[in-house]
C-alpha cells in the first residue's frame, strides 16, 4: 500500500498543529511498512488531506479521477492557518466556506476526534462518510528539550524569573479571542499573556499582527510563531493554558499542556466534551471566570490530573495504530 499525505506549508510552521498530524500518520505508516508520499502519483492508494488549499483541491481532483479514495482530516489542526478549514462569521457562528463544502462532499471520508466532532460536520451539511479517531500526545517531543534549555523562552522574551505568564495559540482570524484575552490581560495585570498565532509570515500578516499588538494591554504579546525549542520551552514554563475562543478546540495543542499538567482555563463553547469537562479544565463563559479563577488562585490539582490521565488512556501508540487500521479498512473497500 501506498499512502499520500498531502500538506505544503510554510517553514515556520513545520512543527504546529498540521505538521504535527502530518508527522503522526507518516508515523503510522512508516511502523508499518506502508509506503508514505508527499506528491500525487497514480499508484497511490489513500490520498490523505490536512487542508483544501488551491494545490490541495487540484490534487484532490486528480486522485478522484483517478478513483484513488481521498480523506480529509479535520478538528486536529483549526489553529493551524495553512490548516484551517472552518471559519467564522462575525457573529461567531462557525461554518464551512460553500465552495469547500462542495470539495468535501466529493471526497470519500473525513477523518475526525470526536463523535460531537462527527455531529458538528452533519450541521455544516458535510454528507460523506465521518471517521472517529482519537488522536494522542507525541510525549517525545516534549522530554527532548535539553535540561539547559528550560529558560530559553523567558530569554526570548527577556521575561524575570518570577514573572507568571500564560499560554495560548490561535489562528490570525482569532479577533473574538483575542479581544477576550485582552480584557483578561487588563483584568490580571501581574501576569503576562502570550497569543502564538499561525502564519504572520506574509507582508499583510505581519501587518496585521503589528497592529494588534499595538492595541491590546502592555501585558499581552500577540506572535507569529516562535522557534519549536522556544515555544516548548514556553509551553512547560507556562501557569496556565487558556482558550476563549468560540471555536471547537484544535486538539494537536491541547494534548500538550494536558499532558504536561498544566491548568487548562477554556471557554465554554471550544470544549470537547469527551476530551475535557468540568473535571479536568476551568470551564468559563468568558474573560471575567477566567480572571476570578487566576486572581484567586484557584486550586487545579484535580483538575490537571484528570487532565493528563485522559493523555496516558489515549496515547500516541494507540492513534498510530488507530491511523493503519483505518487506512487498511478502506483500501480494501
Amino acid at each position: 500500500m501506498k499512502v499520500l499525505v498531502y500538506f505544503p506549508r510554510k517553514k515556520v510552521d513545520v512543527f504546529f498543529e498540521g505538521a504535527m498530524l502530518e508527522h503522526q500518520i507518516k508515523k503510522a505508516c512508516k511502523a508499518k511498512g506502508i509506503a508514505v508520499s508527499e506528491k500525487f502519483s497514480r499508484d497511490v492508494d489513500i490520498a490523505n488531506f490536512i487542508n483544501l488549499g488551491p494545490g490541495a483541491v487540484k490534487v484532490i481532483h486528480h486522485a478522484i479521477n483517478e478513483s484513488i479514495p481521498t480523506l480529509l482530516w479535520m478538528f486536529f489542526a483549526n489553529n493551524d492557518n495553512h490548516a484551517r478549514i472552518i471559519a467564522v462569521k462575525k457573529d461567531g457562528r462557525a461554518y464551512i466556506p460553500q465552495a469547500k463544502l462542495d470539495i468535501i462532499n466529493m471526497m470519500d471520508g473525513v477523518v475526525v476526534p470526536t463523535n460531537e466532532a462527527k455531529v458538528i460536520l452533519r450541521r455544516y451539511r458535510v454528507k460523506i462518510p465521518i471517521f472517529v479517531i482519537n488522536a494522542g500526545v507525541n510525549i517525545q517531543r516534549l522530554h527532548d528539550l535539553e535540561p539547559n534549555k528550560r529558560d530559553i523562552f523567558r530569554r526570548y522574551f527577556r521575561m524575570n524569573e518570577d514573572q507568571k505568564y500564560t499560554f495560548s495559540v490561535m489562528n490570525v482570524a482569532a479577533k473574538a479571542e483575542i479581544a477576550e484575552l485582552n480584557l483578561l490581560a487588563a483584568a490580571v495585570p501581574d501576569y503576562h499573556f502570550f497569543a502564538f498565532i499561525s502564519a504572520g509570515t506574509s507582508l499583510v500578516d505581519r501587518f496585521k499582527l503589528s497592529a494588534l499588538n499595538k492595541q491590546t494591554e502592555h501585558n499581552l504579546t500577540i506572535t507569529q510563531l516562535v522557534p519549536e525549542d522556544v515555544y516548548r520551552a514556553g509551553l512547560i514554563g507556562a501557569s496556565y493554558f487558556i482558550d476563549l475562543g468560540n471555536e471547537k478546540m484544535n486538539i494537536m495543542s491541547l494534548y500538550e499542556p494536558m499532558y504536561l499538567k498544566i491548568p487548562l482555563i477554556m471557554q465554554k463553547d471550544v470544549v470537547f466534551n469527551e476530551i475535557i469537562n468540568e473535571a479536568g479544565a476551568f470551564i468559563v463563559k468568558d474573560f471575567s471566570g477566567a480572571a476570578y479563577v487566576m486572581r484567586n488562585n484557584i486550586d487545579a490539582s484535580e483538575k490537571v490530573t484528570n487532565a493528563a490521565l485522559y493523555t496516558e488512556k489515549v496515547t500516541e501508540e494507540s492513534f498510530l495504530e488507530s491511523i493503519v487500521k483505518l487506512f487498511l479498512k478502506i483500501n480494501m473497500r
